[in-house]
Formats: C-alpha cells, sequence, structure tokens
C-alpha cells in the first residue's frame, strides 16, 4: 500500500470519525483489520491535535470546523454518485459539483488567516485593557 492509499483511507477514517461511526463499523465499511482503524484513528488525532488546540486556544467559531466538515461530507457524497454514475452528462455535472466543492473549500481555507488575525487583536486589545484596569468584560 502506498502513501497515497494510507492518505485517502485516513480521509475516509475522518470523514466516518466525524459522522460519529464507530471504530468497528469504520473497519468493516473499509474492510480493513480493526487495529489499522485505530492506528488511523491515533495519527489523525495526533496531526489535528495540535491544530484543533491552536483554535481552541484562539476562541476560534465551532461553525468554522463545522462548515469544513460538511464541505467534505458533500465532496464524499459527490464522489459516491460519480462512483455510480455511468450516464456521461451526469458524470459531467457532479465533476463540475465536485470542483465547485473544492473551490470553496479553498475559499474557507483562505479566510482563516484573516479570522486568526481577528483574533489575536481582540486578545492583544483585551490584554492591554487588563494592563491599564480597565474591566476586560
Amino acid at each position: 500500500m502506498n502513501r497515497s492509499d494510507i492518505h485517502a483511507r485516513r480521509e475516509k477514517v475522518a470523514y466516518y470519525l466525524v459522522k460519529g461511526v464507530p471504530e468497528g463499523r469504520i473497519a468493516e465499511l473499509l474492510e480493513v483489520n480493526r487495529m489499522t482503524i485505530a492506528r488511523d484513528i491515533a495519527y489523525i488525532r495526533g496531526a489535528a491535535g495540535s491544530w484543533l488546540d491552536d483554535l481552541a486556544k484562539d476562541g476560534f467559531i465551532h461553525e468554522y470546523k463545522l462548515a469544513l466538515a460538511k464541505i467534505r461530507d458533500h465532496e464524499f457524497e459527490l464522489q459516491k454518485l460519480l462512483d455510480r454514475t455511468e450516464n456521461v452528462a451526469q458524470r459531467v455535472e457532479i465533476l463540475r459539483a465536485l470542483d465547485e466543492n473544492v473551490r470553496l473549500y479553498l475559499e474557507l481555507l483562505g479566510e482563516t488567516p484573516t479570522v486568526h488575525a481577528y483574533k489575536r487583536a481582540l486578545r492583544k486589545l483585551q490584554e492591554d485593557k487588563g494592563r491599564f484596569g480597565v474591566s476586560a468584560a
């Protein structure tokens, strides 16, 4: 199994985790050993841990994470449709929707630095208020 296969499987594992699918069921759905799924989950949590910690520490809006998950959900649904569809016109339409989905995902990711800058500015403002004895509430 090459790296791209492992990456694709881990994306599917992450998708099912977001959906609340239990580890054992994920193993069944992906037709792999449950220990493989356990290792994938550990990897995903490790990779995402620092990112999520930073988001939580910065008071990042929970809806942002949910929006990214919804876009990924939509991508997986479109991909399933594409895999099942043989009609050329429908395939073209689904491929266009997949392209639009990727554009939307990248657009949302592109907004992240702006939101982080905003949160940093608010944190600095609160620090300054606290330093000068002004209520930070």
